[in-house]
């Protein structure tokens, strides 16, 4: 998938805790038009389900699958038969993005040599549009493997990107953008920009890292984002944060009920931040790689 194939939306991640259609059903309502799933999310079959009133053609269907089975790695006919899997699961003949999900490092030169090929072949029979991988942003915080990946010619990224590690900026939307690579943005909220408590814990550690200023208020670190209307939460600012950053093309939203959906949609539609806001926002996370957010 190409930057220029993107359509131009609002996106959606179901948890698998809560695999309600409705959910979904309601998401496309509101003109979301990518749905983002995992062989491993239990969701694929509540997907599968809410996609059947609308056009095929009217929603982007982003699933994934991992690399290995109980830690052994899958081989390029194990994996076609997973990806099988999630097309019946789905009820439908292709989908649009296929992640392998969530590789490490050095999971990565077995993927490119073994799964990726798998991935052409299932492209050639109209399975898969597009060849897309993952990282494990938790572990992998500074995109080393998704750097060795932009090499091999995946037609999408996922890569984890928020306000508190803006390092994806540099070492890799700078090259997705120049290869015309196309971009998930996923950890635009998590734990530590939806509770103040655990933002106060990371601000707090990143102090002591000396990777923030000494000034920087732990206990009230972007409380300048909600003065004066600027954002009416901080996970909002954080939406529009990335929405509006280049190179970015789809920021994943998760969500387990229909409000919490609601509010994220009005987020991500919202304008961007003001350019001040945005250039404070880059000058205080700049050192920062070593953090996910969750």
């Amino acid at each position: 998938m190409r930057r220029n194939h993107f359509p131009s939306t609002t996106f959606c991640w179901l948890p698998p805790d809560r695999p309600e259609t409705g959910i979904v059903s309601r998401a496309l309502e509101l003109g979301v038009n990518l749905i983002d799933t995992a062989e491993g999310y239990g969701t694929e079959a509540a997907v599968g389900d809410a996609i059947k009133s609308v056009k095929r053609e009217d929603v982007v269907i982003s699933t994934k699958v991992g690399p290995t089975d109980d830690g052994n790695p899958l081989t390029g006919s194990q994996f076609k038969g997973r990806v099988e899997g999630c097309l019946a699961r789905l009820g439908v003949d292709y989908v649009d993005i296929l992640h392998v999900h969530g590789v490490p490092p050095d999971q990565y030169p077995y993927t490119r040599n073994v799964l990726l090929p798998a991935l052409h072949e299932l492209r050639a029979a109209g399975k898969v549009r597009f060849t897309a991988i993952s990282e494990v942003f938790a572990r992998d915080t500074g995109h080393v493997m998704l750097q060795s990946a932009l090499d091999d010619g995946w037609d999408v990224i996922m890569v984890g990107f928020n306000i508190l590690n803006q390092s994806a900026r540099d070492r890799v939307l700078k090259r997705t953008q120049a290869l015309g690579v196309g971009t998930l943005d996923m950890f635009a909220v998590r734990k530590a920009l939806s509770r103040p408590d655990e933002l106060r814990r990371v601000v707090t550690e990143l102090k002591s890292q000396k990777l923030l200023d000494e000034s920087v208020d732990a206990a009230n670190p972007l409380g300048f984002l909600l003065e004066n209307g600027i954002a009416g939460s901080i996970p909002e600012a954080a939406y529009r944060f990335c929405r509006y950053e280049p190179g970015i093309d789809v920021v994943l939203s998760g969500t387990g009920n229909i409000e919490h959906l609601e509010q994220n949609v009005k987020s991500l539609l919202a304008p961007p931040l003001p350019a001040w806001a945005v250039e404070q926002l880059r000058a205080l996370f700049a050192a920062v790689d070593n953090v996910s957010g969750n």
